[in-house]
């Protein structure tokens, strides 16, 4: 493909661009937002720290005339607000040199707030003065910006505020200094103040039509008319007549500019409010909109990244296509419908074997992963055990040392065969490796290897394991363990919490039979359901090469590959309805007969029976095979024990158990467990010597 045909790209990652670039745009819109909504806060805290002052003097006042209860309380009162806001206000102020003054005027403020009507009043607009003035440059900032129209005309119409505020304070100031007889009243030095009409223009032209701007019209129009009806256009023409007033008249030109302060500080309570709702409406929708075009940017140079892939592998399917065209051109006569049929075939096997290869691979990491975790804790547990034999050399004092390290080597070794079965069947590897082996090792060891998966989901794990399984027996020992390791991962991973798996395995050979083999039974039962007999004829009908990525499915299909290997089938049953039962004879050859437990078949030995019937019924068959009689009892009695060499008891029931000296039994019961055990209870304080313990090799 010529790079030309790729320019289809180019305005997919322009478009990317561009949104981008407009996220980018709406992100300062909301830096600038924040900054504006920032300066509003700060702004209605000196606002109300300024009112807090004033209602706190005027308190002070009418309590300095009246001295009434009531005035008093109203005085603490406003004191105490106006304590909240001066210190959330020192609290905001900075260190630069703009907020140390007013800090400074601030702290002047306070301190002449009890002082006269002159001082007080002459210390506070000296603060005003300040504050106006840092209020006003904090809006200038942003009144250049390309906002929102109806924001930048809050703003301005906020600065007109700020910059009447200002004037009237410096009127007041004048006046202030007038009667205190540092200056001298004149028309010039008035004449903004008694511009009354303009002085009083806000630009409420500027703002949206609406009841914020109808009542800051009305309420300039009534101050206006007050002002005219009490006389201010009287005093004004006095002084150009006269150049000279009287303190009457100079205090009435000083409440008219207070008047004024109230109704500027008024209506700028008003704009910054909205200003404030506007600019948080504008907040929300500029930081939608940049994550808006931030995502469409994403998703744009992502859709052009996957475009260029699949332009890439169209470019790789026309060469292929080109390549099979001119080599059906080069067989020359060739059947152009058989030979579509023949790539429609192959196409459909490679896609079947790629559907397998993925399943296997899916699988196969699960169960990586869980034994992974299996291992680790096993080389844990063996590395301690190794570390306390080191420290201690009176072994029959480490007999569970000794288990620990048994059981997690066996752990190890069976799942690291679930392991290699797993590979082999998938690498060719499929020929039987036949060499003797002891069955009561084997089997033992491959039902403890199920301990931590039926314990981790808490099952009730019943074994039954034949103890006239005593011949070495010639087969492929590691294939056996992955044909039982498969069933029982297929059987657990299926198996609810608390559910019963038993798990019996029989010497079935007939005893006059000369052929030289020994025929052993496995079956391994559920009292749940988890496959039934639609599955069951399914999963027999199916191609046996078929994975489906259903594990318990994938494992019973790995155990009846194997399980052909050794001329044998799964034989898989409902047992009407009561669980499910899997089934497997293996028919070994027979090495040589071998003597497991050397025990003293006369020891007096009780058993304190399970709660569960099936257990106490498995422990009675070991027994009877390994030529040991018992005697149940039933009374926790310590006297009662003392009649016997042995007591044995499950451990899971230990906790109800107050003998002493009882021994315990863990799953999963197997003739090797209880003649390490006899053995171990009948020779404590001897030396382990291998001699002695022949099911220990």
């Amino acid at each position: 493909m010529r790079v030309s045909k790729f320019l289809v790209l180019l305005p997919i990652f322009l478009a990317a661009l561009a949104c981008f670039y407009s996220g980018a745009l709406y992100f300062d819109k909301f830096r600038i937002s924040y900054a504006i909504n920032s300066e509003v806060k700060r702004e209605s805290l000196i606002r109300k720290t300024l009112d807090a002052i004033v209602s706190e003097r005027i308190a002070y006042e009418r309590y300095e005339k009246t001295r009434s209860p009531q005035d008093e309380t109203a005085l603490r009162e406003a004191n105490a607000a106006k304590n909240l806001f001066v210190k959330s206000l020192s609290n905001s102020l900075s260190n630069t040199p703009d907020d140390k003054r007013i800090r400074d005027r601030l702290n002047e403020v306070l301190k002449n707030a009890n002082a006269s009507w002159e001082s007080s009043n002459l210390s506070f607009l000296s603060f005003v003065e300040l504050a106006n003035s840092a209020v006003e440059s904090g809006q200038i900032l942003f009144r250049d910006v390309a906002l929102d129209i109806d924001i930048k005309r809050h703003i301005l119409s906020l600065l007109r505020t700020y910059e009447l505020l200002q004037n009237v304070n410096t009127t007041k100031e004048h006046i202030l200094a007038v009667l205190m007889g540092k200056e001298k009243i004149t028309e010039s030095s008035l004449k903004q103040s008694l511009d009354s009409l303009k002085h009083n223009d806000i630009n409420a032209n500027l703002l949206p039509n609406g009841d914020i701007k109808d009542n800051i019209i009305r309420d300039i129009d009534r101050l206006d008319n007050i002002e005219t009806s009490q006389g201010y256009d009287e005093i004004r023409l006095k002084l150009k007549l006269k150049n000279e007033l009287t303190r009457d008249e100079i205090l009435q030109i000083y409440t008219f500019e207070s008047n004024r302060a109230k109704l500027f500080s008024k209506i700028a309570n008003v704009l910054s409010d909205e200003l404030k709702r506007l600019n948080d409406n504008f907040r929300v929708k500029v930081l939608s909109l940049t994550f808006l075009m931030f995502f469409l940017s994403l998703w744009l140079f992502y859709a052009g990244y996957k475009t260029y892939i699949w332009l890439k592998a169209l470019e790789n399917l026309n060469k292929k296509m080109k390549l099979v065209r001119d080599e059906v051109l080069k067989r020359g006569n060739r059947n152009p419908q058989n030979l579509i049929e023949n790539f429609i075939a192959l196409y459909k096997e490679l896609l079947q074997k790629y559907e397998q290869e993925r399943s296997f691979t899916a699988i196969k990491d699960r169960l990586l992963v869980r034994l992974n975790k299996k291992f680790y804790l096993s080389k844990e547990q063996i590395l301690s055990s190794v570390a306390t034999l080191k420290k201690d050399e009176n072994v029959l004092k480490n007999e569970l040392v000794f288990e620990n390290l048994e059981k997690n080597s066996q752990i190890i070794a069976i799942n690291y065969s679930n392991i290699k079965g797993l590979l082999d069947s998938r690498n060719g590897e499929i020929s039987l490796n036949l060499k003797p082996f002891n069955p009561q090792i084997l089997f033992s060891n491959i039902l403890e290897a199920q301990i931590p998966f039926t314990q981790e989901k808490k099952l009730n794990f019943l074994t039954y394991l034949d103890a006239n399984i005593s011949d070495e027996l010639e087969g492929d020992s590691e294939k056996i363990s992955v044909v039982f390791g498969s069933i029982m991962q297929a059987v657990v991973t299926k198996c609810d919490k608390f559910a019963n798996l038993i798990v019996e395995i029989k010497n079935v050979s007939d005893a006059l039979s000369q052929s030289g083999l020994l025929f052993i039974e496995t079956k391994i039962r559920t009292n749940q359901i988890f496959i039934n007999e639609e599955q069951i004829k399914a999963l027999s009908a199916e191609d046996e090469n078929e994975i489906n990525d259903e594990e318990s499915e994938f494992y019973l299909r790995l155990a009846s590959f194997y399980l052909k290997l050794f001329n044998s089938s799964l034989d898989i049953s409902t047992l009407g309805g009561a669980g499910n039962e899997f089934k497997f004879i293996l028919s070994l050859k027979k090495v040589q007969k071998l003597q497991n437990f050397s025990l003293n078949h006369e020891l007096r030995i009780a058993y304190l029976p399970d709660i569960n019937a099936k257990y106490n019924e498995f422990f009675a068959a070991t027994l009877e095979d390994m030529g040991l009689r018992f005697q149940n009892i039933i009374s926790n009695n310590q006297a009662l024990a003392k009649n016997y060499d042995i007591v044995f008891a499950r451990q899971s029931a230990s906790k109800n158990i107050n003998i002493k000296n009882v021994v315990l039994l863990k799953d999963p019961l197997t003739p090797l467990s209880v003649a390490r055990l006899v053995y171990m209870e009948k020779n404590r304080g001897e030396s382990l010597a291998e001699e002695k313990v022949l099911f220990l090799l």
